[in-house]
């Protein structure tokens, strides 16, 4: 079975755990099913851009079918889809902040990323999920958001037996010493 990193940033705590397409699939579809409204695109900070594809209807990950689906309503209401390959699933991201806007009450509010890479350019693409109704500006979020919580949990490397993090700095386990 392939796993993957999910790395999390809840109000500058960080973390990274271990993911199986059941567990995506079920994340994404909790969050779906809190927050029916979710905006689905891309986002690319080396280009400084976001693509809104519309809003999010459902997303299904398949590793015995190599196969990852995102399907949405676009803003005209047309259907579309988005496949992707399983195994170019590299990580996932989740970043949460408590956020006070014009003076109202403090709102938890958070957006999921997925992020795949094609194998043969190494080029990555990365899909967000985020409520369109708890905030006023919310693609504000995803960009700032991401900024942040991007290079969470890629010094982790879960198909590794024992210590899995690798320090950068040393080019080996950091659980050598």
């Amino acid at each position: 079975m392939k796993s993957f990193t999910h790395g999390m940033l809840f109000n500058f705590q960080e973390a990274a755990r271990e993911m199986f397409a059941r567990d995506i699939t079920r994340k994404v579809g909790d969050y779906l099913a809190e927050h029916p409204q979710s905006l689905f695109g891309t986002i690319d900070l080396g280009s400084g851009s976001i693509y809104v594809y519309g809003h999010l209807r459902q997303a299904s990950f398949d590793e015995e079918a190599d196969r990852c689906e995102f399907a949405y309503h676009s803003i005209e209401g047309d259907r579309g889809t988005e496949t992707l390959s399983y195994e170019e699933l590299l990580i996932s991201h989740e970043a949460g902040f408590d956020i006070v806007e014009d003076e109202g009450a403090p709102c938890y509010y958070d957006v999921l990323y997925v992020t795949f890479m094609d194998e043969a350019t190494g080029k990555e693409t990365t899909y967000f999920i985020a409520d369109e109704q708890r905030v006023a500006q919310p693609l504000a979020y995803v960009g700032e958001y991401w900024q942040r919580v991007s290079e969470v949990g890629r010094d982790v490397d879960f198909q590794m037996s024992g210590c899995s993090k690798i320090d950068p700095t040393k080019g080996a386990s950091c659980c050598e010493n």
